[in-house]
């Protein structure tokens, strides 16, 4: 993906998501380290925190669904990755998504609110469902962007 349309605040939100999968101790970045770095913006008013818990919630909902409890699956989860984390299928759909919606509005360069309205585009997967758990207007949410 060529980078060089994307603006100052959405190259860092996409940086943001590489540390926050990095920190979290994942191997890659999915949509959801997208997200989970766009709450972290207050233009967006979305709620970093309840939607964190709201992603462990459905980790665990999803793990129960297979017969395992959190505890029982490594995820990763708690340690540093050694390496950077690659773009995961999910994460490199939303940016893509990102672009197409940029195209379509005749908008040149890629903001942050791009990246987001490329998130939120998911249909299936983590992403709706812990909109979903946390309580989100994505239909709100996609008109003030």
């Amino acid at each position: 993906m060529a980078f060089e349309r994307f603006t100052g605040d959405a190259r860092a939100a996409v940086a943001a998501a590489r540390e926050q999968a990095r920190t979290s101790g994942r191997h890659a970045v999915e949509s959801e380290h997208l997200l989970l770095a766009l709450a972290a913006r207050p233009e967006f008013g979305l709620d970093a925190s309840r939607l964190a818990d709201a992603f462990a919630h459905e980790e665990e909902r999803s793990l129960a669904a297979i017969g395992l409890a959190a505890g029982e699956f490594e995820s990763g989860a708690g340690g540093r990755a050694r390496r950077e984390p690659r773009f995961a299928t999910s994460s490199k759909l939303a940016l893509q998504r990102a672009v197409a919606i940029a195209a379509k509005r005749g908008d040149r360069r890629l903001t942050a609110g791009h990246v987001l309205l490329g998130v939120l585009a998911a249909e299936h997967g983590r992403v709706p469902r812990a909109l979903q758990l946390a309580e989100v207007d994505v239909d709100e949410l996609r008109a003030r962007i």
